[in-house]
């Protein structure tokens, strides 16, 4: 019997200790340990810098301290975090125990004085506070990356705040003013894209119609299908396959989805990442939307140039628009560049993993072409001049009587400013009207 107990209880020892280093973390962590949190809000923990190394935010004094422009604070508010934890994204709630220099062995190496680790970012605090001035207000998101090495410049997402003076009447707010104020639009927003999605229906026909780029299609202002009519803001006449996309023809495109079918157009939105979550640096980005089962062929017109129930991350498509940049090819974007101890060593490094081939380099080639072509043609180059920019805009209906979302994606082809973006403004109108400058202003930063 005593052998028994014996057993019994050096069993549950090993239980509570696996339970203890399986858990450790979360117990040290907890608001209620007042050697890091007040009130339950850190207190503890070392410096967050950006790529340049101006402090983000630091301890001292007994509060977490964030660096002295306003501007700044507002814009990597979603990057940093606030005070309580409630933005789910920031890097003082994803990495916290690394920022106290927490160890399994050998407990938390800091305290209110701002001992920890020191996390540094990939971002650029200025570039940001340049975006979100760019944006003047309005709701959205920017996202900035090279798209060779996978760092993130840009990564703002409004409404925001100043973490320094939290305005009182977020809770209480019925006007909308504050809608998605803790959430991280560039990684966790879901927007109709508009014709944004074009390029995904464009890839899918450059790798599914051999002789697309040859044919002619016509446009009357409208499409009539079985099922409903695909109306187009203009009137192009006949058009090829590379003016359909540089002039956003709904009517081209409608056809072309209808051609290609909803199994060819559901794999090309998966293969590129349209329909899945990435995780980044902690963070599970939103799953896009692409379901066109059981449609009418107007409902398929309507999904392949980005309407319908269409949905998409803005992080996924400025990722897609970086694999067209890189021959097919994407490196995914991260923005945690490294952590390192108080002893100088790195103890977290970030970095870019190559993605699964988007799409071949002969369909990227002929993207970047029509793309480049659409911006100094069509488009103009307003405030883009030498950076050599593609890309592609989208006006997106989002309700009756209701302002559509604009969209600005694209990159640079510049061998040395190799860049990939995008912009949404909600509810902005137009995409080029609305959400390119934004782009010029933020590229013209990075360009500085």
């Amino acid at each position: 019997m005593l052998l028994l107990l014996g057993a019994i209880f050096a069993a549950g020892l090993v239980v509570l200790l696996v339970s203890f280093y399986r858990n450790a973390e979360t117990y040290v962590m907890k608001p209620v340990n007042g050697h890091l949190y007040s009130s339950g809000v850190l207190t503890g923990g070392g410096n967050v810098v950006d790529r340049n190394g101006v402090i983000l935010s630091k301890s001292g004094d007994g509060e977490r301290v964030y660096n002295s422009a306003s501007a700044i604070r507002k814009a990597l508010l979603h990057t940093i975090g606030d005070d309580h934890g409630f933005i789910a994204t920031g890097v003082q709630k994803t990495f916290s125990s690394e920022l106290v220099g927490y160890s399994v062995f050998w407990g938390v190496n800091t305290s209110k004085t701002g001992k920890g680790n020191s996390l540094k970012l990939t971002l650029d605090a200025n570039v940001c506070a340049a975006a979100y001035e760019a944006l003047t207000g309005r709701k959205g998101t920017v996202g900035v990356y090279n798209y060779k090495t996978g760092e993130m410049i840009c990564m703002v997402s409004t409404p925001s705040f100043d973490v320094n003076s939290k305005p009182a009447d977020i809770a209480a707010d019925t006007s909308g003013k504050y809608d998605g104020v803790y959430v991280n639009k560039l990684l966790n927003g879901l927007y109709v894209p508009g014709s944004v999605f074009k390029v995904v229906t464009a890839v899918c026909a450059l790798e599914n119609i051999p002789n697309i780029r040859s044919r002619a299609f016509e446009c009357t202002g409208e499409l009539k299908t079985r099922g409903g009519t695909v109306i187009c803001s203009e009137v192009h006449g006949t058009v090829t396959f590379d003016q359909a996309l540089k002039y956003s023809c709904n009517s081209a495109f409608a056809q072309i989805a209808i051609e290609l079918g909803a199994s060819r157009l559901n794999s090309t939105a998966k293969r590129l990442g349209l329909t899945s979550s990435f995780t980044v640096d902690r963070v599970n980005t939103a799953t896009g939307i692409f379901d066109v089962s059981g449609t009418t062929d107007a409902d398929l017109g309507w999904a392949g140039i980005g309407q319908y129930t269409t949905m998409a991350n803005p992080f996924a498509i400025m990722t897609m628009m970086g694999a067209v940049a890189n021959g097919g090819t994407p490196v995914q974007p991260y923005f945690v560049e490294s952590v390192t101890n108080s002893a100088g060593m790195r103890t977290y490094r970030g970095g870019g993993d190559k993605l699964s081939n988007y799409m071949g380099l002969t369909t990227a080639n002929a993207l970047q072409s029509i793309l480049r072509d659409t911006v100094k043609t069509y488009y103009g180059e307003s405030g883009l001049e030498g950076l050599e920019i593609c890309a592609k805009t989208g006006t997106a209906e989002v309700g009756k009587d209701k302002t559509p979302h604009a969209w600005f994606a694209g990159f640079s082809q510049k061998s040395d400013f190799p860049y990939a973006f995008v912009v949404v403004v909600e509810n902005g109108g137009g995409g080029y009207r609305a959400a390119a400058p934004v782009a010029a202003k933020v590229l013209r930063a990075i360009s500085k």
